[in-house]
């Protein structure tokens, strides 16, 4: 009776304390998920900025270019290029303002950098049309003088500025996505080796329960013949 109730209670406890100790990690196994994709999350919007950052420079690039060659030559065929890359480079402005919407002071550079992208493209503008209204040599002079305001040095400021701050915050994100990465794969294992002890313990006590049924059964089956052989003496 004593083994019967102990491995009652025993499995019950068993079944009990295993429940509590996989909910437990099931409960931590989610937040450290949860923790993993936001960190990931964050660590992706850094890689956006950087890529839109490099295609806004290659823009800038490309309409000094376009801008350069219709200026020495005077062929139309280069202003499309030129236009096509200013309209592109507003674009990658605005991508990189709503991936930085969260921090207000890479809000603060990039208002600055499209004011100066701004400023360089009424630069070239004016270049152009001198260009076309008066002639090579005086496009001349007026690309000396917007040299001179050194825009084009500013825009790069900024934009290593931030590049360097998406850099260090990339770097960050990663760096906690990994540890949560490691975390989230650590509670898995612990979850699976504390079901392998669950399951064992109960099979224990279940065992234990059934040898004491029956040991009681043949306990019970051997007293009648023990009357019997009493009586008939």
């Amino acid at each position: 009776m004593l083994h019967r109730l102990f491995a009652g209670k025993g499995l019950i406890i068993a079944l009990a304390v295993g429940f509590i100790a996989v909910e437990s990690i099931v409960a931590a196994s989610f937040l450290s998920l949860l923790h993993f994709k936001t960190s990931n999350n964050w660590a992706t919007k850094s890689e956006q900025v950087l890529l839109e950052l490099e295609r806004m420079m290659s823009a800038v690039a490309g309409a000094e270019t376009s801008q350069r060659g219709y200026i020495i030559t005077g062929s139309d065929e280069h202003l499309a290029p030129y236009r096509e890359a200013v309209v592109t480079l507003e674009d990658q402005i605005r991508r990189i303002g709503g991936l930085t919407r969260d921090n207000s002071i890479q809000q603060d550079r990039v208002a600055y950098l499209a004011t100066q992208v701004e400023q360089r493209s009424e630069e070239m503008d004016q270049a152009i049309v001198t260009r076309r209204s008066k002639g090579l040599p005086y496009a001349k002079s007026v690309v000396a003088v917007n040299q001179q305001n050194r825009t084009m040095d500013t825009i790069q400021d900024i934009s290593a500025q931030i590049r360097k701050e998406e850099t260090r915050v990339l770097e960050r994100h990663r760096a906690d996505s990994d540890a949560w990465a490691f975390t989230t794969g650590s509670f898995a294992a612990v979850f699976f080796i504390l079901n392998a002890v669950v399951f064992t313990l109960c099979g224990i006590v279940i065992k234990m329960a059934l040898t004491s049924q029956a040991q009681a059964e043949r306990l019970l089956h051997a007293l009648p013949h023990s009357s019997s052989a009493q009586t008939t003496q």
